[in-house]
């Protein structure tokens, strides 16, 4: 049978997405090469034409986990007002449907485990995609040097994945929405209250200590 062109480029593309999404709920060493085949509708020996090895497939899909979790939060932040897009993902990834969601969830909290086992391509996958969210995190930190942003952007993330994990982990329903309420609260409290103090104030002291005067000069001065 002839297919269009492309096809085997689709094929192996929906093989990587189920078994991305297998890997973050049962871990990276739970794809089963036949399983994933059977659910695309192809049979054990084709395997082969779209991927190098198993491994191969576990690093393809741990990508694309890490990858997805990324735009996630990259769409979220660009849809959030300036000072709000922390607050926007916090509210999202704190939340009981991506408590539920393991297997589309973040590949954080699902797999972090099983990272520090892994071989070098998946370690390089997570510390990329864990840079770049950090990254998301930290532009709507005001007042922040990017020092500051940073440091703080990682505080954030590790109190979100903490809670998240949490959750997840616990058998009572109560509990686990107890956790994600509590890691909301105290996650946005401690970025809301710190909010790079040491900026803002000196960003303020410069205001104060600038002669009324030469505010009213500024303004009414115009350009040559």
């Amino acid at each position: 049978m002839r297919y269009e062109k492309g096809h085997r480029a689709e094929t192996a593309a929906r093989i990587v997405g189920n078994a991305s999404t297998r890997i973050r709920e049962g871990g990276i060493e739970s794809i089963k090469v036949a399983e994933l085949m059977k659910m695309a509708g192809l049979t054990h020996g084709g395997f082969y034409l779209h991927f190098k090895s198993r491994r191969d497939l576990i690093n393809k899909a741990f990508a694309q986990a890490m990858e997805e979790s990324v735009d996630r939060w990259r769409r979220i932040a660009e849809r959030s007002v300036p000072g709000k897009r922390l607050s926007s993902i916090v509210a999202f990834y704190l939340a009981q449907r991506h408590l539920a969601d393991v297997g589309n969830g973040c590949a954080l909290p699902a797999l972090s485990g099983d990272v520090s086992r892994s071989g070098a391509a998946i370690r390089r996958s997570f510390a990329a995609g864990f840079t770049e969210m950090v990254s998301i995190l930290a532009e709507d930190m005001r007042f922040c040097s990017s020092k500051e942003a940073r440091r703080e952007a990682i505080e954030v993330a590790s109190g979100m994945v903490g809670a998240l994990l949490l959750a997840r982990a616990v058998d009572d329903a109560g509990l686990a929405e107890e956790i994600l309420r509590i890691g909301r609260e105290a996650v946005l409290s401690r970025a809301s209250s710190r909010s790079c103090a040491a900026g803002k104030a000196q960003l303020d002291a410069s205001a104060k200590a600038e002669p009324s005067g030469a505010k009213s000069a500024s303004r009414g001065s115009k350009p040559k």
